[in-house]
């Protein structure tokens, strides 16, 4: 967390001890209040998984349940980020602010200056690292499955960072009202959960599909693996737990 936030904040001396601060209440909430919510859907999801074959409803409802976690994780988040933000409203300290943004975003642009080949190659790799952090080693029909999926819905135009830039000049635009820490706060919620309100409803659309597609490919992996891979996967969740 202080490494991201290092990124982005212009962090005087006077700033680093409550830092740390919020920093150091932030995972002691989230190790008392959101730990203990992950640790009973992995063990649910562990449960079904040895029960049974996963069903297509069931996936829906663990990305359903999973998506509901990061929107608690958020909403649970915002006050520490506020306590955070509200010191970093002076002109200096926003325009610090807008340039690492602009930096990140300018470096991220420049992926898609790779052919669309690399770029889905690369978004295929990414994918079958996080899932076999689950599974175990995929098999080449496996990842075949991950690469047809990567075909058909990657989006080459960078969209994603258009909202994004959209997202963060927002943001920019708000701390210049010199905002107080409690109006900090709610903007914080609605921009990590309903950011549709900054950049319309099309993103919610867009993210929905997303969160959909993921879904589908979820269930397709599932139902093709092996026992030592089933195995695997049941460990992992409980592990997890």
């Amino acid at each position: 967390i202080r490494d991201r936030t290092e990124i982005y904040l212009d962090i005087s001396e006077d700033d680093n001890l409550a830092l740390e601060v919020e920093i150091s209440e932030l995972v002691s909430w989230h190790r008392n209040e959101m730990l203990p919510q992950y640790a009973a859907f992995f063990e649910g999801q562990a449960h079904l998984a040895e029960d049974s074959d996963p069903t297509r409803a069931q996936v829906d409802e663990a990305v359903k349940m999973f998506r509901r976690m990061i929107k608690d994780t958020s909403l649970g988040a915002a006050p520490y980020i506020a306590r955070v933000l509200v010191n970093h409203t002076s002109k200096s300290k926003v325009d610090h602010i807008q340039a690492a943004m602009d930096e990140v975003l300018s470096e991220r642009r420049e992926l898609y200056d790779e052919s669309l080949a690399d770029q889905i190659d690369a978004a295929v790799d990414k994918s079958v690292t996080n899932f076999e952090r689950f599974f175990g080693t995929l098999t080449e029909d496996q990842i075949a499955i991950v690469h047809e999926y990567k075909t058909q819905t990657y989006d080459p135009t960078g969209g994603w960072l258009d909202w994004r830039d959209k997202r963060q000049q927002d943001l920019v635009r708000f701390l210049r009202t010199e905002p107080s820490a409690s109006d900090i706060e709610d903007y914080v919620k609605v921009a990590l959960t309903t950011p549709e309100k900054i950049v319309g409803q099309a993103y919610r659309e867009r993210a929905d599909r997303w969160w959909d597609e993921q879904a589908v490919l979820l269930y397709n992996l599932m139902i093709t693996l092996d026992i030592e891979q089933r195995q695997t996967f049941l460990d992992n969740l409980q592990g997890y737990a």
